[in-house]
Order: structure tokens, then sequence, then C-alpha cells
């Protein structure tokens, strides 16, 4: 049978294979997050894991999205 317009195309051993929806929620920087984290990017375009490690820690997102 074909698909409708509105039907997910099943892409199996894709990326998105066993989760609902295929990709992760984007992240939703505060204000003073994201002004914390373009000052320290204006000084340092490629953090190296400690840093990335202590923007972590100063505005409670994970490193893993410090990029």
């Amino acid at each position: 049978r074909s698909l409708s317009a509105g039907e997910p195309r099943a892409r199996p051993g894709g990326p998105s294979s066993g989760r609902e929806g295929g990709r992760r929620k984007r992240t939703t920087f505060s204000k003073a997050q994201l002004e914390l984290l373009v000052r320290a990017f204006e000084k340092e375009p490629y953090p190296g894991i400690a840093l990335r490690e202590q923007l972590s820690s100063l505005t409670d997102i994970p490193e893993s999205r410090i990029q």
C-alpha cells in the first residue's frame, strides 16, 4: 500500500530507529545562558573538555550540548 502524505516513513536501522519521532528536542537557552555562552565562544571558538565542563556547571546545560 502507498503512504499518505501525513504518514511517517519507517527507516529500518537508521539513526532514529527505536525512538518515537526520531530526533531529540531542540535545546532552549535562557537569555543569561546564551550571553555566557556567546562570551565564552567569542574568546575560545573551539573549547576543550575542561572549558565545556565548566560552562556546563555554570549554565546547568549538559556538556554534550555545549559544542
